[in-house]
């Protein structure tokens, strides 16, 4: 779950609530939408972008059972954000929706698995941990087999760098998708601050940087810079399902999910030429 601060015209403070599940479907939403730049012009990639687009649209199917019954810090009664999450509970959440990438094929799940590993060591900094250390090797293992499983069913196009571009597209989207949904205002929101810009790494496909627009429109979504442009529309409008809830102390998941108030999150995304 993404968790944010967030204060209204009425200066009352909220939390804003955004499903790993709903991240997830933004990052396949914008992947969908240039996904014949994935590999060479070739029809015979079809069946592999399907996939591709199916293993970003649920990479985070695994939070679907935590968020149902989300679990609260237990001093000060609110929602734990993803990053707040012990490793237990991070791997076995990720055990989840890896077993839900296998379901929709070997590849899905080489790539689902092959972003979750590095987070270990980006995010977490769990890499020195024991039980971390036992579930990487024990995915590394899974991911060999998923990939030869995958290879063999066309050794000629099912080819490592294929495979190393499908998980560099998941890792780049769910930052295209993450990075809004974690830093950038919503409608009526009073800005608290500029978001930082995101730069990703260079041999990352498609785009390089996310950063604000020069200006903010009074009554309209924010804007967000996409650079370089990887769509054919001008700009875009995206929207999020969420959720606020007042800022208190829970005593309890069911008295949090009863606060809850539905919340569509909108951006516009736009190419640099636009701003």
């Amino acid at each position: 779950m993404i968790r944010r601060e967030v204060k209204f015209a009425d200066g009352v403070p909220r939390w804003l609530l955004i499903s790993q599940l709903e991240h997830a479907r933004l990052s396949g939403e914008l992947a969908e939408r240039c996904i014949s730049q994935f590999g060479e012009p070739k029809s015979s990639l079809d069946p592999v972008r399907r996939e591709l687009l199916q293993a970003i649209s649920h990479h985070d199917d695994g939070w679907w059972e935590w968020e149902t019954k989300p679990r609260l810090d237990p001093e000060l009664g609110r929602p734990l954000s993803f990053l707040e999450l012990s490793l237990g509970e991070k791997l076995e959440i990720w055990e989840r929706s890896i077993q839900a990438a296998r379901a929709i094929g070997p590849l899905a799940a080489w790539i689902v698995a092959g972003h979750f590993s590095p987070l270990l060591v980006t995010v977490g900094h769990h890499a020195a941990e024991v039980q971390a250390k036992n579930w990487l090797r024990e995915v590394a293992g899974q991911r060999s087999e998923w990939f030869a499983a995958w290879h063999s069913h066309n050794p000629a196009l099912h080819t490592v760098e294929l495979a190393g571009e499908a998980l560099r597209w998941l890792q780049l989207f769910d930052i295209l998708s993450l990075w809004p949904c974690s830093q950038y205002s919503v409608l009526g929101e009073q800005l608290p601050c500029w978001p930082e810009p995101y730069r990703t790494a260079e041999d990352w496909p498609l785009v390089r940087e996310i950063r604000p627009a020069s200006e903010i429109s009074v009554g309209q979504p924010f804007r967000i810079v996409f650079a370089p442009w990887p769509f054919a529309e001008r700009d875009i409008l995206v929207k999020v399902a969420a959720h606020v809830v007042p800022v208190r102390h829970y005593a309890n998941s069911r008295e949090l999910l009863a606060a809850r108030v539905p919340f569509v999150v909108e951006w516009v995304l736009v190419s640099s030429d636009s701003v």
